[in-house]
């Protein structure tokens, strides 16, 4: 896992790093600063990958992993979250990438689906949200805690689901409510996957990450994926050296 601070990024040097198509994405932002927090957030992905895959940053090349998990196959393509891959000496590495105002979280994981998802906690309507999105043993759940502390259990339970959609590659429109998460229980928590016709198909893993302060993340993996999530925060750390990484994916030769 890795975690970066869009707004302390320079966004010229960010900007060169990035593909034609993410150039055009980020110029679709209205406001200069959401433009610099898109360009730090995909240049500091490509800056973390670069090391693993060798070359130049701007060289990383994305692919998009085949849409094969259980839906309808009118879902597929475009509607569907693909996870993005790229090969290390012919290993999948998949990875994720979440980002929340200045802030960026880039997930990545040796030949298994990954899924993260960050998001600041904010004043919203909490009573209104928690009934469309949340199931209704979690709204119980939720609605048991105190009055201010809901819009943070809230958002727990946001970037749980929208880690395992990601994951799973389900499809955009997937019922947030159909994907219960238990987001007044810390630790790691079993997820059932629902399928198009809502019965409960694979099983994934979420869990909270530790970035602290009035932010929520979450990490979603395969249930039988039990290996260590290490953490590297690009914020105090700097750069690490490429011994770190190395260290990171301990089976691959990175060059």
């Amino acid at each position: 896992m890795w975690f970066g601070d869009g707004d302390t990024a320079e966004p010229n040097r960010d900007l060169e790093l990035l593909s034609a198509d993410e150039r055009a994405r980020c110029a679709r932002y209205s406001y200069r600063l959401d433009r610099s927090r898109f360009a730090a957030a995909r240049a500091g992905a490509r800056r973390v990958l670069a090391r693993y895959v060798g070359g130049e940053p701007a060289q990383v090349r994305f692919d998009r992993a085949e849409a094969d998990v259980l839906g309808d196959p009118a879902d597929r393509g475009d509607h569907r979250h693909r996870p993005l891959v790229v090969a290390v000496r012919g290993t999948p590495l998949y990875l994720s990438v979440a980002r929340s105002e200045g802030l960026w979280l880039l997930g990545l994981a040796v030949d298994e689906r990954i899924g993260v998802d960050v998001e600041h906690v904010r004043d919203f309507d909490t009573a209104g949200l928690i009934n469309r999105c949340l199931a209704t043993e979690e709204r119980e759940q939720v609605n048991a805690l105190a009055p201010e502390e809901r819009g943070a259990a809230f958002v727990r339970a946001w970037t749980r689901k929208e880690a395992l959609i990601k994951a799973a590659g389900l499809p955009r429109s997937t019922p947030h409510h159909r994907i219960p998460v238990q987001p007044t229980r810390p630790g790691a928590v079993r997820v059932a996957q629902p399928d198009h016709s809502g019965r409960q198909s694979g099983s994934w893993t979420v869990q909270d990450l530790p970035l602290g302060g009035l932010v929520r993340a979450s990490l979603a993996r395969p249930a039988a994926c039990a290996g260590p999530v290490r953490w590297t925060d690009t914020t105090t750390t700097g750069e690490p050296r490429l011994d770190t990484w190395r260290a990171q994916l301990p089976d691959l030769q990175v060059g």
